[in-house]
């Protein structure tokens, strides 16, 4: 697994998202896209962290609901981290930056059904949450109601999160959506021709 260098945290946070520049369509949408990516990880991380410094007190100086709150808050950034790094090994993987246009624009296609999928179970973690707060009588402690609204917390800045990151991704798409139409019909009519088409990588 590729190591995260501590500055990505940092510096993918502070850039700025160039939405409305346009100078070349692949090159401006590929640069956007690694942002958009950057700072998904980013701001994930910074959460988790967030929930790690936060909780670990709260585990040692608290009891009763809050202390499951705590834990169940800890347990979420520990699976997020790993799910951050196991990300960014992903993307920066040679396989994932290498291809042709119609191999980075189905991956763009691919991260935003991902999003998609995340809002839906977001939605589904919220309801579960709360679900789970109507046990509060069925364990001593306050077992339920803390991982109740546990789950409610991280359910709703997950939607919150996945929400945006799928408007950004699908902005910066519409913003190449005239370029890609324009390949697909130009290699349409020279098939139409009998002209052999080679994808060349970018």
């Amino acid at each position: 697994m590729k190591v995260v260098p501590v500055r990505f945290f940092w510096r993918s946070l502070k850039k700025e998202l160039p939405l409305e520049d346009i100078v070349d369509e692949v090159r401006d949408f590929d640069e956007r896209f690694s942002l958009i990516l950057n700072k998904h990880l980013a701001i994930l991380a910074w959460w988790c962290f967030f929930h790690l410094v936060i909780g670990v007190p709260l585990l040692i100086w608290c009891t009763e609901w809050i202390w499951y709150f705590a834990l169940m808050n800890i347990s979420w950034a520990l699976i997020n981290l790993w799910i951050v790094f196991k990300l960014y090994d992903h993307i920066y993987h040679r396989r994932f930056r290498n291809g042709n246009v119609y191999r980075r624009f189905q991956i763009q296609q691919h991260v935003e059904k991902m999003l998609f999928l995340n809002v839906g179970l977001d939605l589904s973690y919220i309801l579960a949450g709360f679900y789970m707060t109507t046990w509060a009588n069925a364990a001593p402690g306050g077992l339920w109601l803390g991982f109740g609204y546990a789950v409610v917390l991280q359910g709703a800045y997950l939607l919150i999160h996945d929400t945006s990151f799928l408007v950004l991704h699908h902005l910066n798409y519409r913003k190449c959506k005239p370029f890609l139409e324009d390949v697909i019909e130009t290699q349409i009519a020279l098939r139409k021709k009998g002209v052999e088409v080679v994808n060349e990588s970018e």
